[in-house]
């Protein structure tokens, strides 16, 4: 079965609603969030790839104070190396923005006309 077909019958990844995650910023620092809601969908420009939207309440780091809400959107996309071929891949890089942030970018889209 080829790939396309694949992403058409692959169940999306499963929810990450109420789970915390601990990491660590780029300085080493220590990065703790939750994921509040989500959203996941294919993109209706390709079958191998979904989009997902996440609310995240910050616990420790970040840049901001605990409790804050932040928002990532990130991507998964079917997976070609054989260790995980024909599989939702987790896409490596995802910008995490405070509600502020990402209005400032939306603002800054409609301004160049990209989102009419």
């Amino acid at each position: 079965m080829d790939l396309p077909a694949l992403a058409l019958i692959r169940p999306l990844p499963p929810s990450r609603v109420g789970k915390v995650t601990e990491t660590t910023n780029i300085d080493g620092t220590p990065f703790v969030y939750e994921v509040e809601e989500q959203e996941i969908f294919v993109a209706p420009s390709n079958p191998q790839k979904a989009f997902l939207l996440q609310k995240l309440i910050v616990q420790q780091g970040g840049g901001v104070e605990p409790g804050a809400i932040v928002f990532r959107i990130g991507y998964y996309t079917i997976a070609h190396k054989p260790r995980a071929r024909g599989k939702w891949a987790w896409g490596q890089f995802a910008a995490m923005m405070t509600p502020v942030e990402l209005k400032i970018i939306f603002k800054k889209m409609e301004e160049k006309g990209w989102l009419e």
